[in-house]
């Protein structure tokens, strides 16, 4: 991902919500708007390696002035850390709340 990139984006009836963070870090959301594209599926969500990934694994997410806290199902959770200057909070929250529509309880903003 560049500086430029979009946040929010629809690629083949999927929609998607990706953030870069520090070094090689990412965190995505996708979900399917269509049933031949897994709308049925849930929500896919994955960070710095398709090996973290899976549907429907996030408990919480809380969005911060520094970063994601976002707990798993499993129990686990992580912390994900925003680049430096990152400002595009509104864009991603309204991303954030698309993936999450029907289950906007699992998100919290604190920005």
């Amino acid at each position: 991902m560049s500086n430029q990139y979009e946040i929010v984006t629809v690629e083949n009836d999927v929609l998607i919500v990706a953030v870069e963070g520090y070094g090689d870090r990412y965190i995505l959301w996708q979900r399917g708007l269509t049933e031949d594209t897994g709308s049925e599926d849930g929500i896919y969500f994955e960070f710095d390696d398709q090996i973290n990934g899976g549907f429907n694994c996030i408990k919480k997410c809380v969005v911060a002035n520094d970063g994601i806290r976002v707990e798993m199902t499993d129990g686990k959770s992580m912390h994900f850390y925003f680049k430096e200057g990152f400002n595009r909070f509104e864009e991603l929250k309204s991303g954030l709340l698309q993936i999450y529509q029907g289950s906007e309880d699992i998100l919290e903003f604190a920005f």
